[in-house]
């Protein structure tokens, strides 16, 4: 993959989507197409069909982590490498100049496989009490006991840490302004030159 990638990662709760729609926002004040592009989109797709023959209804992204955490086993066991690949698949195939991912949850397969393609990685950090607070007030149909050894997150290298623990969301802003800051003027980047709508090397 060419283009600049990055991948966030942490627990449920720790505020992955809220950080990534941060990224976004700050990479889209600077003049970069963003796209975000989710491994576990073939899973709610399943899940969605799944209470569809249920007589239930759920919503297009509403999670019932139970499920999705059996649909991604069984995926995984007839085909351990579906997920990235058609992850993959999806976003070499985005027009956007930046894809983010926020949904890396499998250290085995798919962060090598994403490694190798060229992501960056952002470890969100959250305090478990803050963490566990957070997944209370959440609406979601189900819930599954995790820690970082469930997915393998301790296999990860992060390029970046970013803490999420705090309730002001100027720190988070914060933290996301200097990472994408210092993205962007990363050798093995080439989003200095995406930014720069002149295209001019020499500025």
């Amino acid at each position: 993959m060419s283009r600049p990638s990055l991948a966030l990662y942490g627990l449920t709760g720790s505020g992955k989507s809220t950080i990534s729609a941060l990224f976004a926002e700050n990479l889209a004040r600077r003049g970069l197409s963003v796209e975000v592009v989710k491994i576990a989109r073939p899973l709610y797709r399943t899940q969605a069909h799944l209470y569809q023959v249920a007589g239930r209804e759920i919503g297009t992204w509403e999670p019932d982590q139970e499920l999705l955490c059996e649909l991604a086993r069984q995926f995984r066991r007839i085909n351990p490498d579906f997920l990235v690949e058609d992850f993959l698949a999806r976003a070499d195939a985005s027009t956007a100049q930046v894809v983010i991912n926020d949904d890396l949850r499998d250290a085995a397969t798919d962060y090598p496989r994403m490694a190798a393609a060229g992501f960056d990685f952002v470890r969100i950090a959250c305090d478990d009490q803050v963490r566990l607070q957070r997944l209370a007030a959440r609406p979601d149909r189900t819930q599954s006991p995790e820690t970082d050894a469930t997915w393998g997150y301790d296999q990860i290298i992060p390029t970046w840490t970013l803490d999420n623990s705090g309730d002001d969301p100027r720190s988070a802003q914060q933290q996301v302004d200097e990472i994408v800051t210092k993205w962007l003027a990363g050798p093995a980047s080439d989003l200095h030159l995406l930014s720069d709508p002149t295209g001019d090397e020499s500025s």
